[in-house]
């Protein structure tokens, strides 16, 4: 976590409501965050460029491990795997019939952390996985030993 000294200004600060919006996700839900990737962390970055839906793949009520959506290709085709177009809108996600998961590296952040964001309906959250599609990235991501970036 950031010390006080480095918080953001209100408007980029995590969502936070007083309503359940506040209780952590589970594994299986994709939340709105800005996820750091590995690329730009080599690069010199500290934060990552946008907001974007993560799937939450480790959670324990303080530590999670989120896997990035894309639809423009940011990571290597062969590192990404195709959502289903059912599965994406079951997800919630913006676009699911162009969506894929990123597979080769994630982040890792501390509740609530201050890159999950709340979303134009003051939410965080955009829907949960479909437990089989789970199971297929969450097999890939460990059989390639994905790198994590920490976001702590």
């Amino acid at each position: 976590m950031k010390p006080a000294s480095q918080a953001k200004p209100k408007s980029q600060q995590a969502a936070s409501t007083g309503s359940s919006n506040d209780l952590p996700p589970r594994r299986g839900e994709v939340i709105n965050y800005v996820y750091l990737f590995a690329a730009e962390q080599a690069g010199g970055r500290d934060e990552g460029v946008k907001e974007r839906p993560v799937i939450v793949i480790a959670a324990d009520g303080k530590g999670y491990i989120v896997l990035a959506v894309t639809t423009k290709g940011e990571i290597n085709p062969s590192n990404t795997i195709k959502i289903p177009g059912d599965v994406g809108k079951a997800m919630g996600l913006p676009y699911p019939e162009s969506s894929f998961v990123v597979v080769s590296e994630a982040n890792s952040f501390d509740w609530m952390g201050f890159d999950v964001r709340a979303r134009a309906n003051g939410d965080y959250r955009f829907g949960m996985v479909t437990p089989g599609f789970f199971t297929k990235i969450v097999t890939e991501f460990l059989s390639r030993s994905g790198r994590s970036v920490n976001r702590c």
